[in-house]
């Protein structure tokens, strides 16, 4: 990417902008620190010649030029003078007391006693001093004598501070362009992953499916995002690949019913028959019309149970009761065909969902169950608490299902060879796996030896649950 495209994104400009932001507020309060303490000392350096110059007068008015030298000498010693120079001449301009070495020639100083900045060359100073320091505030008054007093303060304070100050700005700026580098840097690295994700939707768009978006070893957070990307597409591609199964299905496993309901209508319209045959031949497509009405109902009732529009019905119930309930209902129907039910463990178990979806996966499996297992076979329904779920345990003496067919059941409109003589449309199970999916419940098929068991982990309901939470879905993982 070029270097001018990358300032048309979002994410560098609103880091550059931010950054020049901070780059002028952190300049105003440089600006004013250095102001504020440039004052500051300024303001001592004047209230410390003023004082200076007092005392040194007031010295003078009691006992003459002896006294001013004396004070003179004092203040020079004393260390609340620092860096503070003095000279008193005669009415000649001869050096009577004082640090400097002479009167400065080539500056106008006042004799008024106002504080201002004077040039001092270097044979007046008695330190040596850069040429950018010789340049201080003095003070300097007619004494009535006629004698001259000058008073002046080196200016080192004031130029460490903006030495300091120049640091500081230079500090910044480095700060500021290693910031844009960073800016750059990062937007980079962002836009390359970024670009990732738009290249693998725009092949997606393109129709392959299959594709994924490529996850690092970094593992951050864009990789947790690729990663969540990457289970909602196979999702999608499972339920496009469901929808292409369905359609095809429908197709194949409606079509059937459907050309056997209009061949006995036309075959009861070549001639002219009686009243109980036409009864005969309405009776017939009513039953085939309800089995397509059934068929078109389940595949409506597991695309409601897969798109969670059950979920405001949840509330937490007792399994247990639910499942002793179901276990009474079909009883009666397992023991009109000479089998046993018998069950175990069925205590209360609280869970948190849809009782009517829960109550339909227990009945179509006890229904299979009652179904498929021949005359003087055994029913187990089982429930027992593993770990924080409730595992409904529902087993038979039937059949079974071999092992390689156990996840293709699942799918809509599968039928074994076994089964192809008994009533069904093979949407049972496929509405046994949305409700557990939904509920975030594991199921899964186990050979009872003989027959099959299924075996479903509810997870239970936390004292805290509340309506609107939805498990975490086993399947997700």
């Amino acid at each position: 990417m070029k270097l001018p495209d990358i300032f048309n994104t979002t994410a560098l400009r609103l880091a550059v902008r931010y950054l020049l932001i901070y780059a002028v507020v952190l300049g105003i309060a440089l600006g004013a620190f250095a102001w504020i303490t440039g004052r500051y000392v300024s303001a001592g350096i004047e209230a410390g010649l003023a004082a200076d110059l007092t005392s040194v007068i007031a010295a003078y008015g009691k006992t003459g030029v002896a006294g001013a030298s004396a004070e003179i000498q004092r203040l020079t010693a004393s260390e609340q003078s620092p860096g503070r120079f003095f000279l008193l001449t005669s009415k000649t301009g001869e050096k009577i007391a004082g640090t400097l070495l002479a009167w400065p020639k080539e500056s106008e100083i006042s004799l008024a006693g106002v504080i201002e900045s004077a040039w001092l060359e270097d044979n007046v100073l008695p330190i040596e001093v850069d040429d950018d320091e010789v340049y201080w505030p003095v003070v300097a008054r007619q004494l009535p004598g006629g004698e001259r007093l000058l008073v002046t303060q080196s200016v080192e304070q004031v130029e460490e501070l903006n030495e300091l100050v120049e640091l500081l700005v230079e500090v910044l700026g480095a700060a500021i362009l290693l910031s844009i580098a960073m800016s750059i840097s990062i937007g980079r690295a962002i836009l390359r992953r970024i670009e990732t994700v738009s290249d693998t939707a725009a092949e997606i768009m393109a129709g392959d499916l299959s594709t994924r978006i490529a996850i690092s070893t970094r593992n951050d957070e864009f990789d947790t995002l690729a990663g969540r990307l990457n289970v909602m597409l196979d999702r999608i591609q499972t339920l496009i690949a469901g929808i292409r199964d369905v359609t095809d299905n429908v197709a194949h496993d409606l079509r059937s019913p459907l050309t056997r309901l209009r061949n006995h209508l036309e075959i009861t319209l070549l001639e002219s028959r009686s009243e109980q045959e036409y009864r005969d031949a309405i009776e017939r497509a009513v039953e085939d019309t309800e089995s397509l009405i059934n068929t078109f109902n389940s595949l409506l009732r597991i695309a409601q149970v897969e798109s969670g529009n059950h979920r405001e019905q949840w509330q937490v119930f007792d399994l247990g009761a639910l499942v002793v309930d179901l276990a009474n209902i079909y009883r009666p129907l397992a023991e009109e065909k000479g089998l046993q039910l018998n069950d175990s463990g069925l205590e209360v178990y609280r869970v948190f969902g849809n009782s009517d979806l829960i109550a339909q996966t227990i009945s179509n499996l006890l229904d299979n169950a009652v179904k498929y297992t021949p005359e003087n076979g055994r029913i187990d329904l089982a429930m027992r608490h593993v770990g924080g779920c409730v595992e409904v345990r529902l087993s038979d003496t039937g059949p079974g299902i071999p092992e390689v067919d156990r996840k293709r059941v699942f799918e809509r409109f599968t039928r074994l060879e076994t089964s192809r003589s008994l009533p069904g449309n093979g949407l049972g199970l496929s509405l046994v796996q949305a409700t557990c999916r939904l509920h975030g419940a594991e199921i899964n098929l186990a050979d009872a030896a003989p027959g099959l068991a299924v075996v479903i982990r509810f997870p239970l309901a936390r004292p805290d649950t509340e309506p609107g939470h939805r498990p975490r879905s086993a399947f997700s993982r």
